[in-house]
């Protein structure tokens, strides 16, 4: 967090009454703040890691944006008022970790347009979607760019030249709070072979064709040295 966001978020909060603190700060971590409600803008970031901000209508803690989570699990709520000016419920605490992306999170408890809203359709869920066993090996490449701003990762599995679909049954990844990119098989299936762009350094968790590996890439890494356009990727073979 910025150091004189920080401070005043501190300063605001050493003011309150000691019924409860309105907002969290570091002198108290993992302390979340009381029950608030929060008013603004509702931004959904589709890049490398897909998140909700709320622009805030009148900064709160020292935020002009916060960001919300739903550790119930129920994202649609939100997913379908993407781009509508909401009313969120909930606690509001530090982010703890680089897996977020604003200095502070509000666990929503309840949400609800303000005023007219174009709701949109909830995405697509792909949880029940599964790889063909019949596939014996198959080939994930995806292409990430790393520059500023939002920019999903685009994904292309093939086996021997033909397309898979949905991707999302053979492939899925995760961006570490360490901004390690982790590649993941279908289950039943382990990493084979992983390359791409030298800089990212494609590279094995383990020891290739074992249940613990995964492939990994240092996209940090290859925009220090200047290569953001990233082309990785890795195959998948049956589990021996």
């Amino acid at each position: 967090m910025d150091s004189n966001l920080l401070a005043f978020a501190v300063a605001a909060c050493a003011a309150l009454p000691a019924l409860g603190q309105q907002c969290p700060h570091a002198g108290a971590p993992g302390a979340p703040s009381e029950v608030r409600t929060l008013r603004g803008a509702l931004v959904f970031h589709d890049g490398i890691r897909q998140w909700f901000e709320l622009k805030l209508d009148q900064p709160q803690c020292g935020q002009a944006s916060i960001e919300l989570v739903r550790v119930d699990g129920k994202w649609s709520q939100l997913e379908v008022l993407r781009g509508c000016q909401i009313r969120s419920r909930g606690t509001i605490d530090l982010s703890p970790t680089g897996y977020y992306s604003l200095d502070m999170y509000q666990d929503v408890e309840e949400v609800a347009s303000v005023g007219a809203c174009a709701q949109q359709l909830p995405f697509p869920d792909y949880s029940k979607a599964k790889a063909d066993k019949t596939v014996p090996e198959y080939r994930v490449e995806m292409h990430v760019n790393y520059e500023a701003g939002d920019h999903p990762v685009l994904f292309s599995v093939s086996s021997a030249g033909k397309e898979l679909r949905p991707w999302q049954a053979y492939a899925h990844y995760l961006l570490t709070g360490g901004f390690v990119l982790y590649g993941f098989c279908a289950d039943g299936f382990v990493v084979d072979e992983v390359f791409g762009t030298p800089q990212a350094n494609p590279s094995h968790l383990a020891d290739p064709r074992s249940s613990d590996d995964i492939a990994m890439f240092d996209p940090e890494g290859a925009a220090a040295a200047g290569k953001k356009d990233l082309h990785l990727g890795y195959t998948c073979v049956h589990q021996p």
